[in-house]
């Protein structure tokens, strides 16, 4: 029986490993669209996100808004419940999503330089500020009267969205995998946050910084890199509760 378990486990990872190869030779073969190439590679991420990811989830793009009235900057990609929750669409420019219905967010870059990285954590602080007071309603069923009764209750939560990068190809973070290590390292020790991944598609690295370490411990791998950024954002969902957003907290706010 373990070893059945063991054959289904190897033959889900070998299926993510083909989409994930199935991605590297599309960003292979559109290499040389030079002024293109972030367009394309949000396209191709996007397009196998939308094939592993739970139906639960949907993917779009816009900025991200809390009740107290902050806004992040334009994100390339968010990962967002569409169960309990919906972002504002517009017609005339990006989507509105409030923090407490957005999973993850990814930064699209075509070239990634010491600069960019650094701005990209910038960002990533700011987002994680805005998702570190979310507003949100929880359900559940209690005995009133000898029946039962389905009971709402606000409360806060302090999980902020996970945050990844994701670049075409790098300039000036090194020409190993041991350099690109110590520029990300770098890069945190300057701009004090937490990143779930940051990926560079040509070298084909992946790395993150561990989670809970002061001073920053960066991991992660060189090889498989979108499978590896695959897995750390389904791996995440597993245990990252959304629960319906408080209305009123924006409303309230509002006023």
């Amino acid at each position: 029986m373990a070893d059945q378990r063991r054959a289904q486990h190897l033959s889900y990872v070998s299926s993510l490993r083909l989409l994930a190869d199935e991605s590297q030779r599309q960003l292979a073969a559109l290499m040389p669209h030079y002024g293109e190439r972030g367009r394309i590679a949000e396209e191709i991420i996007k397009s196998a996100l939308e094939r592993v990811l739970p139906k639960r989830f949907s993917i779009g793009n816009g900025v991200v808004v809390s009740s107290r009235g902050q806004v992040s900057e334009q994100v390339d990609i968010v990962i967002y419940d569409n169960f309990f929750n919906s972002p504002i669409p517009s017609a005339f420019g990006p989507s509105v999503f409030p923090v407490e219905s957005v999973y993850a967010t990814i930064e699209v870059k075509a070239t990634l330089t010491p600069k960019e990285l650094d701005a990209s954590l910038d960002d990533i602080k700011g987002l994680r500020e805005i998702g570190s007071r979310k507003h949100v309603v929880i359900s559940r069923y209690e005995d009133v009267g000898g029946s039962k009764k389905v009971v709402s209750e606000k409360r806060i939560s302090t999980v902020p969205p996970r945050s990844y990068v994701v670049a075409f190809r790098q300039r000036g973070l090194g020409r190993s995998y041991d350099d690109f290590v110590g520029a990300l390292l770098g890069g945190l020790e300057r701009v004090d946050t937490h990143v779930h991944g940051v990926c560079v598609l040509s070298t084909d690295w992946f790395a993150a910084r561990k989670p809970m370490s002061s001073p920053p411990v960066v991991v992660g791998q060189e090889g498989e890199a979108l499978l590896n950024l695959y897995l750390s954002i389904l791996r995440g969902q597993q245990n990252f509760a959304v629960y319906p957003m408080d209305v009123e907290a924006y409303l309230e706010n509002a006023e």
